[in-house]
């Protein structure tokens, strides 16, 4: 099993060319707690081209200040934008852990 992450970073606003990558894509199924600790919407998306082209319509929105947990299937990743200047998000990853 793998060590949960814990990470704080800035995200980029919607439109750049390389949104943020919260988690990679990986063999084990990934649990993903983001709070938007920013000042600003972020969007969240499976699809990283989906946020560079400012079309949010396969994305998630995260308001300021809420939390959310996601779980990813094997080889899928996470990414994020900010609706503008002043956005981050924490964030932690663990593996996903099948409960009986």
């Amino acid at each position: 099993m793998q060590p949960t992450i814990f990470r704080t970073i800035t995200v980029p606003g919607l439109g750049s060319p390389t949104p943020a990558t919260i988690a990679g894509q990986t063999i084990t199924p990934l649990r993903v707690l983001v709070r938007n600790t920013g000042a600003v919407n972020v969007f969240l998306s499976s699809i990283g081209s989906e946020l560079t082209t400012r079309q949010v319509g396969s994305a998630y929105q995260l308001p300021a200040g809420q939390e959310d947990v996601f779980v990813l299937a094997p080889k899928q990743a996470l990414y994020v934008e900010a609706a503008g200047a002043g956005g981050q998000v924490s964030y932690s990853v663990s593996e996903a852990i099948p409960v009986a």
